[in-house]
C-alpha cells in the first residue's frame, strides 16, 4: 500500500480505515500512542528544521549530532546497522508503504535505538521534508530504476532532486548512491556531478566503512553487478 502523493503533509490515513490492514494498524497506534519512532501526514508540518528536537530519548547536544537520511529504507536492516554503529548520529528513514515503515520502526526499537526515526512518505515531496542546510547526508541504496524507457520519468534521480539535496545538505554533507542498473547509474552520477557535488572515497561519519542491503546481498549470491558512488557537498 504505497503513498503516490508528493505532499507529505496529506493526511493519507484518512482514506483508509483502521482495521483494512494490519500496518495500518500498526502504524496509526504507534504514532499515536509514541510507540514506535514514526510519522506521517499533518504530524510532519512542524518536523522541517526541528529534526534533532523529535529524538527525545537521545541525549547530549542534539544541535550538533549529524543527522543522516535514508530514502528507501526498505525494512530497515541498513538503516539500524548504521544507527547502532554510530550512536553519536541520528537517522532518518522514508519510505512509501506502511509495512516498510513499520518493520524499520519495530526493528529500531527491537534493537534499542534511540537514534532511528521513520517517516512514511513519497520521496517526490521530500523537498518540503527537511529545512534548508539541515541534513548531513542522504543514502540511497537501489532506488527503483524503473527500467523501461516510458517509467523514466518516474526515477528518484532528476535534475529537480539532486537540487533539493544541494539545499537541504549542510556544507560537508554527502551523498551515497548504490544501483544495479548501469544505466541508471550512469544517468544519476551525471546529474549529481552537473549539481556541483564532489566525489570522494571517505564519507564524513561513515569513512571508508560499507554497508550492505537486502538488495546488494541478493545481487552478491546471483553474482550479479552494481555500483556504487559518494559525493560531497564541500562548500555552502
Amino acid at each position: 500500500m504505497p503513498v503516490r502523493t508528493n505532499d507529505i503533509f496529506e493526511d493519507v490515513v484518512a482514506k483508509f480505515s483502521k482495521d483494512c490492514n494490519a500496518f495500518v494498524t500498526k502504524f496509526m497506534d504507534g504514532q499515536s500512542s509514541g510507540s514506535l519512532p514514526i510519522a506521517m501526514g499533518p504530524t510532519l508540518r512542524n518536523f522541517p528544521g526541528n529534526w534533532r528536537e523529535k529524538f527525545v530519548a537521545v541525549s547530549g547536544d542534539k544541535s550538533q549530532m549529524p543527522l543522516i537520511v535514508e530514502i528507501g529504507c526498505h525494512s530497515g536492516h541498513t538503516l539500524c546497522d548504521m544507527a547502532e554503529a554510530h550512536p553519536e548520529s541520528l537517522f532518518v528513514g522514508v519510505d512509501i508503504t506502511f509495512k516498510r515503515v513499520v518493520q524499520t520502526a519495530e526493528r529500531a526499537r527491537d534493537r534499542g535505538l534511540k537514534n532511528v526515526f521513520v517517516v512514511l512518505a513519497n520521496a517526490g515531496g521530500l523537498k518540503d521534508l527537511f529545512a534548508a542546510k539541515e541534513v548531513s547526508g542522504f543514502v540511497t541504496f537501489f532506488p527503483d530504476p524503473w527500467k523501461k524507457i516510458r517509467h523514466a520519468h518516474n526515477r528518484l534521480y532528476s535534475s529537480n532532486f539532486c537540487s533539493t539535496l544541494w539545499d537541504q545538505l549542510g556544507s560537508g554533507g554527502f551523498l551515497w548512491l548504490k544501483t544495479d542498473h548501469l544505466p541508471y547509474f550512469t544517468d544519476a552520477c551525471s546529474l549529481v556531478d552537473r549539481s556541483g557535488f564532489q566525489e570522494t572515497a571517505v564519507l564524513p561519519v561513515f569513512g571508508d566503512t560499507d554497508y550492505s542491503s537486502f538488495f546488494l546481498r541478493r545481487f552478491e549470491l546471483q553474482g550479479l553487478p552494481w555500483y556504487s558512488r559518494k559525493w560531497t557537498k564541500f562548500h555552502a
